[in-house]
């Protein structure tokens, strides 16, 4: 990165983690005018707090020296409880620091000021349900420290979603069709919903970057959560929603190109949105249609997020139809994923942007994640601006935002929080450039 750029995106990452991203959801304000005494958790004074989480300084202070303290983690809602819970013993010092101490009996091995967040369990909620509680709601985690059956200290945190507020509409038929051609009449019989779009939130700047995203239905991993964390990030998002097969890995519908050129035309007409920096992401079931995308309207793309799929198109169950069309012509597809085809992956050589791919070794939805993500890198070929994260212990749910207690094993889901973030890190990072 040159130097002046570089100098310019520390401060605006640092003033964005603590203000207008709101995803450093630990940080809380100050303990007030008071002096504080006794045992207390104490966290930087910044400004809002989220679901959506990195992990950033946590202590328990003024705690006696040796002390074998349990702390947990309470969420109550009317949907029903989540707690979580860590045993640490308190150093010499007497400030328990959650970012540097390994907890002794805990859900994660190894120290996470962010762990007792992101190991929360409770009842597994779906679909809208989900997306309202973490990312729409403000809701209440309490932190504990106990001795036994006497409480040390406790605070609590209220996460405010991401979500609220967002400035969010839907797309229909009639928006593209417009986007075409202006002559045809604002209602037709196919005034349908074709997508979601989300507006950047405010970074008091006339243009924004934008994202084509193709949603990818599992839990967490969703426009629902992700949208509304880009948004945040500083670039507007344009949903485009994708039908997964019961493998998770085949789409049971088709996008056309017809539709995708449409899409871009639609962008092209809002004055908010900086033509030059519109990006593509798909990950899981959408990550083929996102990197044809890519590959096929290079010349309209600047970047690509992708991972947990493949690149190359499959075939939609019990059909040789592929999932994108070209005009009238039909597709090559694979029949199914567990080899690599080099050969079937497009090539992303046109791309002259930033690529973020991201894989897990243990993904149990498709195995061989990362032998595709390698294949990919090797026909895009080097360049400087790209980032390839492969974790050998992460499943596949590493796309789901940082922080959210969802799609995680009960004992082990660590790696897969650490991919979360180094691939929420090399996306904002690809963002915030293109912000600036």
């Amino acid at each position: 990165m040159p130097r002046p750029l570089r100098a310019r995106l520390a401060p605006a990452l640092a003033a964005l983690a603590a203000c207008a991203l709101t995803v450093t959801a630990l940080a809380g304000c100050g303990a007030g005018n008071g002096v504080a005494v006794g045992p207390r958790f104490v966290t930087p004074p910044l400004v809002r707090y989220s679901a959506v989480l990195w992990p950033v300084p946590l202590q328990l202070v003024g705690a006696e020296p040796g002390e074998r303290l349990r702390l947990t983690a309470h969420l109550a809602t009317r949907r029903g409880s989540w707690d979580s819970a860590a045993s640490y013993t308190v150093p010499a010092s007497g400030t328990l620091d959650l970012a540097r101490a390994r907890p002794q009996l805990a859900p994660y091995a190894d120290a996470d000021s962010a762990g007792l967040f992101w190991s929360l369990r409770g009842p597994q909620l779906t679909g809208p349900a989900a997306a309202r509680q973490w990312m729409q709601d403000t809701i209440a985690v309490t932190l504990t420290a106990w001795n036994g059956a006497r409480v040390v200290a406790s605070r609590r945190f209220d996460l405010i979603g991401l979500a609220a507020g967002l400035s969010v509409r839907t797309l229909y038929t009639r928006d593209l069709r417009a986007a075409i051609d202006p002559r045809l009449p604002h209602e037709t019989h196919e005034d349908v919903p074709l997508g979601t779009f989300y507006s950047a939130a405010s970074l008091d700047r006339p243009q924004t970057p934008a994202v084509l995203m193709f949603d990818d239905p599992a839990p967490g991993a969703s426009a629902d959560f992700t949208a509304p964390l880009i948004a945040q990030l500083g670039a507007s998002v344009l949903r485009v929603p994708v039908a997964a097969a019961t493998d998770g890995v085949r789409s049971t519908g088709i996008v056309s190109a017809a539709t995708v050129t449409a899409v871009f035309d639609w962008l092209a007409e809002r004055p908010d949105i900086e033509q030059d920096r519109i990006f593509v992401y798909g990950t899981g079931v959408a990550e083929q249609l996102a990197v044809w995308t890519a590959a096929r309207f290079a010349s309209r793309v600047h970047g690509l997020f992708a991972a947990s799929g493949t690149p190359a198109l499959l075939c939609l169950p019990a059909t040789r139809v592929a999932p994108a069309r070209d005009d009238a012509d039909g597709m090559d597809c694979l029949a199914r994923p567990e080899t690599v085809v080099p050969a079937a992956i497009p090539s992303l050589r046109g791309l002259d942007g930033p690529v973020v791919l991201a894989c897990g070794g243990r993904d149990d939805v498709l195995p061989n994640a990362c032998d595709w993500q390698r294949a990919l890198v090797a026909a895009r070929g080097p360049h400087p601006a790209d980032t390839t994260i492969s974790s050998p212990d992460a499943g596949h749910a590493i796309t789901v935002p940082p922080g959210l207690p969802i799609a995680l094993p009960a004992v082990g889901g660590q790696p897969t929080e650490r991919a979360r973030i180094a691939f929420w890190d090399a996306v904002g990072r690809a963002v915030l450039r293109a912000v600036l």
